[in-house]
């Protein structure tokens, strides 16, 4: 699953969580994604994802903003968003299960 994609480009993380079980992931998420990006990227890795996920740019004018190809943009892109996500999968899972657990005990 795109958990970076799902953050930044869709409403619900999940269709069928509950408005107060969506926000709180998203709550999750926008706690642990700049950690993740500040820790776990290098520069490069970092600076094309917050340009194309937090400024809109395309991988051409992050290109052009760096003075580098568009293809290593795409890599530099591609190799962020596997190490976010394959953070964003244990925060995500974890979540999840909490958030279910405690809805248990309290129904």
């Amino acid at each position: 699953m795109d958990y970076l994609d799902l953050y930044y480009y869709s409403h619900k993380m999940n269709d069928t969580d509950s408005a107060d079980f969506d926000r709180a992931k998203r709550m999750a998420f926008a706690l642990v994604l700049p950690k993740i990006i500040e820790n776990e990227l290098t520069e490069r890795q970092s600076f094309c994802i917050r340009m194309k996920y937090i400024n809109n740019m395309s991988q051409c004018e992050i290109a052009d903003k760096l003075g580098i190809s568009q293809s290593s943009v795409s890599r530099h892109i591609s190799a962020g968003k596997d190490a976010i996500n394959n953070k964003l999968q244990y925060c995500y899972a974890a979540l999840t299960k909490a958030l279910y657990e405690y809805e248990k005990s309290y129904a």
